[in-house]
């Protein structure tokens, strides 16, 4: 037999099958209190505008694109699954200032400026470093010099064993696990001194941030910020 390739889009669009929104974006862990944090937090990282546009790369099933539509006049999500693009649209219907559409963090297909861009765990996924410099350089396009871009919850390599401690607890089935392990080497762990560089080798200023307690990823991943130098 012929082992299929494997596939974000395809990954993703299983997950979309979800019976919750969080389930469906990989946030099963996550609680009300701690999305609302998490919304709190990018409008604190951010700072919106009301007049202004946001794109929301790898919007998942557009619960934070619903959440942020009240702070700005424009939101476009962009997602590489069209099944999470399908129920992003579903969710977002009574939400006349938001748009969806299929697109990735290193090509969006859309045509900026946007004032602001949320990437909210999403460089993850990309395969290589080269990758994440294609993602800055798309970024580079799409944001005006006032604008600003927070790629959130970004694995650091230095705290996988505190990741695998967390996610992986006694009991936990052996399909399970074996599951988390093989989906944690698929992605890519990228330290924050090191991801800094990498935008700055495209022309960018980037700062890296902890991110906040009551955001339950927040002992191994962190923020990056990024802005036109």
């Amino acid at each position: 037999m012929t082992d299929i390739p494997f596939s974000w889009a395809a990954f993703w669009d299983e997950k979309a099958l979800a019976p919750t929104d969080f389930q469906a974006t990989g946030r099963s862990i996550m609680d009300i209190p701690g999305f609302l944090v998490t919304v709190r937090e990018i409008v604190r990282i951010l700072q919106p505008k009301k007049r202004g546009t946001l794109l929301d790369l790898g919007c998942g099933t557009g619960i934070i694109s619903l959440a942020l539509s009240p702070w700005v006049r424009r939101i476009h999500g962009v997602d590489i699954s069209p099944a999470m693009v399908d129920r992003a649209k579903v969710n977002c219907a009574l939400a006349p200032n938001v748009e969806f559409s299929l697109g990735t963090v290193t090509d969006p297909g859309v045509a900026g400026p946007f004032d602001r861009v949320l990437a909210y765990s999403i460089l993850q996924y990309l395969a290589t470093e080269d990758e994440l410099s294609t993602a800055f350089v798309a970024l580079r396009r799409l944001l005006p010099k006032s604008g600003r871009a927070l790629y959130a919850a970004n694995p650091d390599p230095a705290r996988k064993e505190a990741y695998f401690q967390a996610a992986i607890q006694p009991g936990t089935p052996e399909d399970v696990k074996q599951k988390i392990v093989e989906v944690t080497a698929k992605t890519l762990w990228v330290g924050p001194d090191r991801m800094v560089a990498l935008a700055r080798e495209q022309g960018l200023e980037a700062k890296a941030l902890p991110i906040s307690k009551g955001i339950w990823q927040h002992f191994y991943m962190y923020d990056l910020v990024v802005w036109h130098g």
